[in-house]
């Protein structure tokens, strides 16, 4: 049975940001496209929870990412990591699979409907203690290497879908699949130098693509409920039946 580690006392853990790629300029719409648009990342972003499996938790849901960690309460990140890899590159797969599932939906003309196919994702991971505490009914992470994974977002990687690793991340995955990586050196603000390795599309596409058990497509029906829902939620803020149309639920 998977427990979860006690609160008040620092645990070793896995971090992992699932972060999407272009999101600001695809909110940056008119009312109708925000509202398309909301309800697109919404979907991704439920994608990537459902698809997350153990040793994975999510922390956090932060805008345009999932904020994941991995415990290790008896501090065996090696092992951790071992399970999490595979996961790195399906959440890859899964999200490019949504992606090109709404894609061809083509639901209607607006700006995030036709530009849905441009979205990317990218993953940062980062190993160390995290202080964990019961906030209500929610777990919240606490700790200095909580900082160092979100601050591994403001890199200067010149892509838009990638894998980035920090030196603890990659030394506990004992490599990566034995994909060739780019050395990188990364001042963070209140962090400093953090050092990292970095995969892009193209060396991960191979990866990705040996997985076993590739996701079937999207049934038809499926898809036909997606799009009446999408129109449905916004014509109904159109016609002043619900919340404006920026404002509607996901």
């Amino acid at each position: 049975m998977e427990t979860t580690p006690p609160a008040g006392g620092d645990v070793p853990a896995l971090l992992l940001i699932a972060d999407i790629s272009g999101f600001t300029r695809f909110m940056r719409l008119h009312a109708l496209a925000t509202s398309h648009a909301r309800q697109i990342v919404a979907r991704l972003l439920r994608t990537l929870v459902a698809e997350a499996r153990p040793p994975l938790r999510v922390a956090e849901l932060e805008g345009d990412a999932v904020f994941f960690y991995a415990p290790a309460p008896g501090g065996d990140l090696p092992a951790v990591a071992a399970a999490v890899k595979p996961q790195i590159l399906h959440l890859f797969r899964v999200f490019q699979r949504e992606v090109e599932a709404l894609a061809r939906v083509k639901a209607c003309v607006c700006g995030a409907c036709t530009s849905v196919a441009d979205l990317r994702l990218k993953q940062v991971a980062h190993c160390g203690a995290v202080g964990l505490e019961r906030i209500d009914r929610f777990d919240k992470l606490f700790g200095f290497d909580v900082i160092v994974v979100h601050r591994m977002l403001k890199n200067s990687v010149p892509a838009r879908e990638y894998l980035m690793l920090s030196d603890p991340a990659y030394a506990a995955c004992a490599d990566f699949y034995a994909l060739a990586p780019e050395h990188r050196t990364e001042a963070f603000e209140g962090v400093g130098e953090v050092g990292a390795v970095v995969f892009y599309d193209a060396s991960l596409a191979g990866a990705v693509a040996a997985l076993p058990e590739a996701p079937p497509p999207e049934p038809p029906a499926q898809t036909l409920r997606w799009k009446l829902r999408m129109h449905g939620r916004t014509l109904r803020a159109l016609l002043g039946w619900g919340p404006p149309a920026d404002r509607l639920p996901v």
